[in-house]
């Protein structure tokens, strides 16, 4: 009897803590079992209170440059201009604060709803288009100056806030009607073609210049979003490709020459990461072949660095990055316009004094991929910051000199990398539109359409 008594006791004790190990820590156990935490290369665990900190750094960028009157946040630190990139940014950064427990549901409510309504009346280009610049006091067409303009439009752009819609609408699905009017309100007909090729336009000495904007890597990424809301861009998701040798690895990279598109072709790191932080490389509705492809390039681009790392003792992670005087934007590759470990700024020149290592690429590098190399990169990025302010863009490579520059992209790459940590994996469950949806019923509405290209209507038109 006191055997069996014994063995019972046992048994309760192995059972208590293998739920203790399993539902502590915020229940970090059961979300590594059930996530596949032993065979993933990511850390997926709750924050740690280091970590909840880096949140909170990230997020104040946020309080401090947030316009009250339109709820739209500033791309740089004092500066009232945002794309539609950083709008998207801030719909994801917004998501991310509220599940780490940086704000409560009323804030959450108040912040959303505020953006919502501007999105919802943000003003549209001449073709009904949203535009590539906007004033994040007004909601209005600008230019780098803030003055008023007549703005062309940028699919990549247009791409990363339609995919933050559909995150939003998949993680705060009591929204989602007012998610959807924001997507019927633009006309799609000049940005995909009846082959699902993506395009963008520019105004040039007061003329639209509608070109291919996407190179690999964006293009998929920017058809993976518009896919999720019924888009058929079979085209960009198998933009035309070639092969370069980085440390005896075979790489794939765009195959159009940046001479005459006036397009830089790149391999850089977020584009190949993004899809793993919010898909793990399996965008829904894409084709297996895409899906494959997306994670043996992302699995390239990151090991190209850490063999940069190993074999030249250069601590890397490239990512474009702003600086606060000229070239002002630059992006920082793996691989780009013909070379690899390429600087290039927006003027189109190369400045390898200018590399750094991007914070953004460091968190997001850090969070995929567990190894010493993304620990060495974090240890020389963890100070990069100010409590009070945010992130800062990165660290000189040369130098050890930090760019001090504050920007939303950066911040909210940071919270959308612990997100993927908190969370245990990618952010989205599915993310493709509900057949049941207002956007679905709007956009096949055969007595009254919308006209605008919508999935269900009209086949979109021939190519320029």
């Amino acid at each position: 009897m006191l055997k069996t008594l014994a063995r019972w006791l046992a048994v309760a004790i192995v059972v208590l803590l293998i739920a203790f190990a399993l539902f502590s820590r915020e229940g970090a156990g059961w979300r590594w079992l059930t996530k596949g935490g032993w065979h993933t290369t990511a850390r997926i665990s709750s924050l740690t209170p280091q970590e909840q900190a880096w949140a909170r750094i990230a997020w104040r960028y946020f309080e401090n440059n947030t316009q009250p009157q339109t709820g739209l946040v500033n791309g740089s630190d004092r500066q009232p201009r945002v794309t539609l990139w950083q709008m998207g940014d801030t719909l994801i950064a917004l998501i991310a604060a509220r599940e780490l427990g940086l704000m409560q549901e009323d804030e959450f409510d108040a912040r959303l709803t505020r953006l919502l309504g501007t999105l919802n009346r943000l003003t549209l280009t001449d073709v009904r288009t949203p535009g590539r610049l906007y004033s994040s006091q007004t909601a209005t067409p600008v230019d780098f100056s803030g003055q008023p303009t007549k703005s062309g439009w940028s699919a990549k752009d247009m791409a990363r806030l339609m995919l933050a819609l559909r995150l939003t609408a998949e993680r705060a699905p009591q929204y989602r009607e007012y998610l959807d009017k924001i997507i019927l309100r633009w006309n799609f007909c000049p940005v995909i073609d009846k082959d699902g090729e993506l395009w963008s336009a520019s105004v040039q000495n007061g003329q639209t210049v509608i070109r291919e904007e996407l190179r690999l890597g964006d293009s998929e990424y920017a058809a993976s979003a518009f896919r999720l809301w019924g888009f058929q861009p079979e085209k960009a998701l198998s933009p035309p490709s070639r092969n370069v040798i980085i440390y005896q690895r075979s790489l794939a990279v765009d195959d159009r020459d940046p001479r005459t598109t006036w397009q830089p072709s790149l391999l850089t790191t977020l584009p190949a990461m993004l899809p793993g932080l919010e898909f793990g490389w399996q965008p829904p509705g894409v084709a297996p072949e895409v899906q494959k492809a997306l994670r043996t390039r992302a699995q390239g681009v990151w090991l190209s660095q850490k063999s940069r790392w190993e074999r030249d003792k250069v601590l890397t992670a490239r990512a474009d990055f702003t600086l606060p005087q000229a070239p002002w934007h630059v992006e920082d590759t793996v691989w780009g316009n013909g070379y690899a470990w390429n600087t290039i700024g927006d003027d189109g020149r190369d400045y390898p004094r200018l590399a750094q290592v991007s914070t953004k690429a460091v968190f997001v590098l850090w969070t995929l991929w567990k190894t010493d190399y993304t620990d060495a990169l974090m240890a020389v990025t963890t100070h990069l910051n100010s409590p009070q302010q945010g992130w800062f863009e990165g660290r000189v490579e040369a130098t050890g000199d930090v760019n001090r520059t504050l920007t939303l992209s950066t911040n909210a790459m940071v919270l959308e990398a612990l997100l993927y940590k908190h969370n245990a994996g990618p952010l989205f469950e599915n993310g493709l539109t509900d057949d049941n949806s207002y956007f679905v019923r709007r956009a096949t509405d055969e007595f009254n359409p919308p006209g605008r290209c919508l999935p269900g209507e009209r086949a979109a038109r021939a190519a320029p």
